[in-house]
């Protein structure tokens, strides 16, 4: 089964100060009320995370799964536009293993590191989702920099990394990456 690997600029710090202790609570707890407090308080500024839309009073309508990952879904919005994917799409898995083969690395530069515990990662899609803090983002766009022209020419659409990477570097932004 081929996936889509979609990434979006993400503001990695903020979501760090307001939300990810929140997140990381209800992920241990199992309870959500304070994701819904989060979002209720947060209203103005979230979005429905499949289309994009803004959120409006009757937001819960939305709700399909009711669980901590489907509230932190939307909790989440806040922190990046839904609308503004530049992820790799379905091939990168491609991408990524002739990456992780010509850098020599066991963790990919096109993930990041999974919110939560090995027990219980935040993941909507069931699928994987990831983070990168703007160092993260700045270490990987370093690593493909590192590359030489002959290795570069061997990776299939390797700008299209470079240039997921480089927006999130140029705004000093982290990524988030979903499935």
């Amino acid at each position: 089964m081929t996936i889509e690997h979609k990434a979006f600029i993400f503001d990695y710090d903020d979501f760090n100060n307001e939300l990810s202790d929140v997140l990381e609570n209800a992920i241990w707890t199992d309870e959500n009320e304070n994701l819904i407090a989060f979002i209720e308080r947060n209203l103005s500024y979230l979005k429905d995370p499949y289309e994009g839309e803004p959120l409006n009073y009757y937001w819960k309508e939305l709700i399909e799964v009711d669980d901590i990952n489907e509230y932190g879904d939307f909790a989440i919005t806040k922190y990046y536009d839904p609308k503004s994917d530049i992820g790799i799409g379905y091939g990168w898995e491609k991408i990524n293993d002739a990456l992780l083969q010509e850098l020599n690395l066991d963790i990919s530069p096109l993930l990041g590191r999974p919110f939560g515990s090995a027990e219980n990662y935040f993941d909507p899609g069931k699928l994987g989702s990831y983070f990168q803090s703007p160092e993260q983002v700045k270490e990987n766009f370093k690593l493909l920099d590192s590359l030489s022209e002959e290795q570069l020419k061997t990776l299939p659409n390797i700008a299209i990394v470079e240039k997921m990477l480089s927006d999130a570097l140029a705004l000093e932004k982290g990524l988030y990456i979903t499935f």
